[in-house]
Parts: C-alpha cells; structure tokens; sequence
C-alpha cells in the first residue's frame, strides 16, 4: 500500500514539474517574439470628442484639422471615454476604418 502512494505522489511530482517547465518555455518563447516585433510607429493624428462632435487633431493636440458629423454622446460608452483623452490614429487608412467604426 505505501508503494502505491509513493508512485502516486511521484507520479503527481513529475506531472507539476513538466507543467512548470512547459510554462517556463512558452514564456521564453513568448518574450522572444515581442523582442523581435518592430515598434509601433507613432500616432500621426488623435481622434477626439470636439464639443459633441468627432473632430481630428495632429498629433501634438494642435487643431481641429477636420471635423465629422458623427456626435460622439450616440457612440458606446467605451469608445465617447476613449475620444475624451484622444485616440491615436496612425495614418489616413487607420483614420478611415476608425471613421468606419463610428459609422461615419
């Protein structure tokens, strides 16, 4: 009876370390794709809540360089929160899926 337990917990030992070790290597591998993912270019424009409305700014808060008929109180409360501090938009088709995305 003391030999089952014993293999029983052996058994149980060996199962936590291959676990631990299959975790150790997905996070090594993980880590080393971030490493060799090009950094993100910087927003060349931010998208923000203009008295009501969607307006577009450069990148430094400067503007608005356009306005759009789209009345940021009727979007989901997510996206009116994140128009409040600006969204980054990188370039023009950036620019036009995120106006897509507010049904412009």
């Amino acid at each position: 009876m003391g030999h089952r337990q014993d293999r029983g917990r052996n058994l149980c030992c060996s199962l936590i370390a291959a676990l631990a070790l299959l975790c150790i290597v997905a996070a090594a591998v993980w880590f080393a794709l971030e490493a060799r993912r090009p950094p993100e270019e910087p927003a060349g424009y931010l998208l923000m809540d203009n008295g009501g409305r969607l307006a577009l700014y450069a990148a430094d808060g400067t503007g608005p360089l356009a306005e759009y008929d789209i009345y940021t109180r009727l979007l989901p409360e997510q996206d009116f929160l994140a128009l409040q501090q600006g969204v980054a938009v990188a370039d023009e088709a950036d620019l036009q899926k995120r106006l897509e995305d507010y049904g412009w």
